[in-house]
């Protein structure tokens, strides 16, 4: 009788682990199609590097401003909250921080280097 009992105790979670596993791809692919949609509806999306001088004049302007006393460690073009913007990764008395500034100079977020909230 206890050969029995183990013999349904083992079958029940070598069920429970293929169901298990089965459930693990889906899962995957379900947060893929999430991160996707959160992408379009707010999260930044980075392109191409570009330097200080391929920028136009006001990001430029807005960029010198904002890095005074600090150095520009990088620079590519990207999209915000929907927006064409630069994002603009600035250390600066022993923060790292990342800006997203619109080619009118307007900035559009700040926050820290790996901020990627939806503030």
């Amino acid at each position: 009788m206890k050969r029995i009992g183990a013999t349904i105790v083992v079958a029940v979670l070598v069920v429970a682990a293929s169901a298990w596993s089965g459930l693990m791809p889906s899962v995957g692919l379900l947060n893929g199609v999430w991160a996707e949609d959160e992408g379009k509806g707010g999260r930044e999306e980075r392109g191409p590097s570009v330097s200080l001088d391929q920028v136009p004049p006001p990001v430029k302007a807005t960029i010198e401003r904002e890095s005074a006393g600090g150095q520009v460690t990088g620079i590519s073009q990207a999209t915000e909250r929907g927006e064409a913007a630069y994002a603009v990764m600035i250390a600066k008395d022993g923060q790292k921080t990342t800006m997203y500034v619109k080619a009118d100079g307007t900035v559009l977020k700040r926050g820290g280097a790996d901020d990627d909230d939806d503030d």
